[in-house]
């Protein structure tokens, strides 16, 4: 079990609400420590994987040092971070819409996309707080969002699941059912989201250019998108010592379409991973991946 899973799983999640009880300076201690506990187990599968990540969005120029500074800083913000998010939902909804900034950097480019008049799909991009930014967009936003995610954990904090059941939130596994309903949901002017950075089973991926290697990252949701006439909105989250956390989203983008299918569908997915590749670059310890994005590394 990696940390991604161990996070959504029914014991990750209670020792998440009693980490989250914790005040923060205790709080954020108690993270440096798990993080440092984590590097120090070099040969463990959270290390190696970060390792194997980072090492490829520093270049091949980067020496083995600067890989691991790069691993520790990655794992040292991860133990801040998931504090914050679960300190927040432990303190309700007031807290999480405090917690992360919804503003300049969002909501113009969002209301952009909602005025084509057509379905916005969210290109997630897993960067700092993403899971607190998404949480808060829900409790603001007047539209239900549907994720599909990799899998659904069998953990679940109470607030999540009260999102789930009055419809803000929809969390769907990545299938023929749940892309029919995306698509569906799409056309009708809704909102999807779905995360262009998380790598799929090497036997359903499409090798596609990341960071100038071949990475094993999905491809279908570009062909949900074509399907529904939907426009594409990419967006992370970033934390600042200046700003804490705060959403940011690009322009939107429209599909382009040469009428070969299989061509606009690279097309359109490369446009995306561009911008996923801007923002890894400028704060490279803030990408949380914690699954292998090019299997050959």
């Amino acid at each position: 079990m990696n940390i991604q899973e161990f996070a959504v799983s029914r014991v990750g999640t209670r020792f998440w609400l009693l980490l989250g009880r914790l005040p923060p300076r205790a709080g954020h201690a108690f993270g440096r420590w798990v993080a440092r506990q984590l590097y120090l187990r070099k040969h463990a599968f959270a290390y190696r994987t970060l390792y194997a990540n980072q090492a490829v969005v520093l270049g091949p120029a980067a020496a083995a040092e600067q890989v691991d500074a790069a691993v520790s800083a990655a794992l040292y913000h991860a133990g801040m971070s998931q504090y914050d998010i679960v300190h927040a939902i432990a303190r309700g909804r007031e807290a999480i819409i405090d917690s992360i900034e919804l503003g300049a950097d969002f909501w113009p480019h969002l209301q952009a996309a909602r005025a084509t008049g057509r379905g916005v799909l969210l290109c997630g991009v897993h960067l700092s707080a993403f899971n607190l930014g998404l949480l808060a967009f829900a409790l603001c936003g007047d539209t239900p969002i549907q994720i599909l995610s990799a899998a659904r954990g069998e953990g679940g904090f109470r607030l999540i699941s009260d999102l789930r059941n009055r419809g803000a939130i929809e969390e769907t596994p990545v299938d023929g059912p749940a892309l029919r309903q995306a698509i569906q949901r799409l056309r009708a002017g809704g909102i999807a989201l779905i995360g262009v950075d998380w790598p799929v089973p090497l036997e359903a991926a499409e090798r596609i250019p990341f960071f100038g290697r071949p990475a094993g990252l999905p491809t279908g949701y570009m062909r949900m998108a074509l399907n529904a006439n939907a426009v594409l909105l990419p967006i992370a989250c970033r934390w600042t010592p200046e700003r804490g956390y705060y959403i940011m989203a690009a322009p939107h983008m429209e599909p382009e379409r040469t009428g070969d299918r299989a061509h606009d569908i690279q097309h359109n997915v490369r446009r995306l991973l561009n911008v996923a590749e801007g923002w890894i670059r400028e704060t490279p310890d803030q990408w949380l991946m914690y699954y292998r994005v090019w299997p050959d590394e």
